[in-house]
């Protein structure tokens, strides 16, 4: 059985050269992961709006098949890929919607380790490549967007914290061109509750000039660490912001979502 799983897992990590998913915890740490090391992983998400939106947009979404790739290509480089996979909607009035995610391209910078009294501080910027439509399903915004996050990274004992903070452009998917900076951060922590298991928290939020793009989301959920593989079981609530979207389709507007990861780590030697 641990064999058939782990050829269905490398057959699977093969389509991330294409593509990828957004870790499961968003918070993203300041330290890379080494040259030659990889992180990726294939997920699902159920995503859903309690309180309906106009009846042209989804109120429930899934993400099936989400992927990631997260590869050091040098000893404080990484290059991370991530993809939403299939995504499958419904709106308020019981219309079928269907289209392919978007894929973001990122690089992270570790500029310092993390010392005794100083926590590790690095750099990621990202390109989201559009994919989904925004006209024809509005699960996307059809534009290209820009992000740009400091990041920190500190142990506690054997508690993580990370804090992200971000700068991004993003496209308004009503008219073409058009363009908001907003501004945001993302907190998290990593506690462990047995030797396998870990529980996280986070708080992503941002804000920018436009309407509907300031949002508050707390994430949490469990991971439980088997050999090289990890599985993830996470959900989401919003604490503040209305359920229109404005950049990518369900990003912070989603009332509540559930999703379960499966990440690998292992290394290219070749590239050690």
């Amino acid at each position: 059985m641990m064999h058939a799983v782990r050829v269905l897992t490398i057959l699977l990590f093969a389509l991330d050269m294409l593509f990828a998913q957004r870790p499961i915890l968003r918070t993203e740490s300041a330290q890379t992961l080494g040259k030659g090391k990889v992180r990726a992983g294939i997920g699902m998400e159920y995503l859903r709006k309690d309180i309906p939106p106009p009846p042209e947009f989804p109120q429930s979404v899934w993400r099936v098949f989400v992927l990631g790739w997260h590869q050091g290509v040098a000893d404080n480089v990484n290059l991370d890929l991530d993809w939403l996979g299939g995504l499958s909607g419904k709106t308020a009035d019981g219309r079928d919607l269907f289209d392919w995610g978007d894929l973001t391209v990122s690089t992270r910078i570790t500029f310092f380790r993390e010392q005794e009294n100083f926590p590790a501080i690095g750099v990621q910027n990202s390109v989201k490549l559009p994919n989904s439509s925004y006209a024809r399903t509005r699960l996307g915004s059809n534009q290209t967007d820009f992000h740009s996050h400091l990041l920190l990274s500190k142990h506690f004992s054997n508690v993580k914290a990370r804090l992200n903070l971000s700068f991004s452009i993003v496209g308004n998917p009503e008219v073409v061109g058009v363009q908001d900076d907003v501004y945001g951060f993302d907190a998290g922590v990593l506690a462990p509750l047995t030797e396998s298991v870990r529980l996280f928290l986070e708080v992503l939020g941002f804000a920018g000039y436009e309407t509907h793009n300031s949002k508050l989301i707390g994430r949490y959920g469990f991971l439980y660490d088997l050999e090289d593989y990890q599985w993830g079981l996470h959900g989401s609530l919003q604490a503040a912001g209305d359920n229109r979207d404005y950049g990518n389709s369900f990003e912070g507007s989603e009332n509540w979502s559930v999703g379960l990861t499966l990440v690998r780590s292992f290394s290219l030697g070749f590239l050690e």
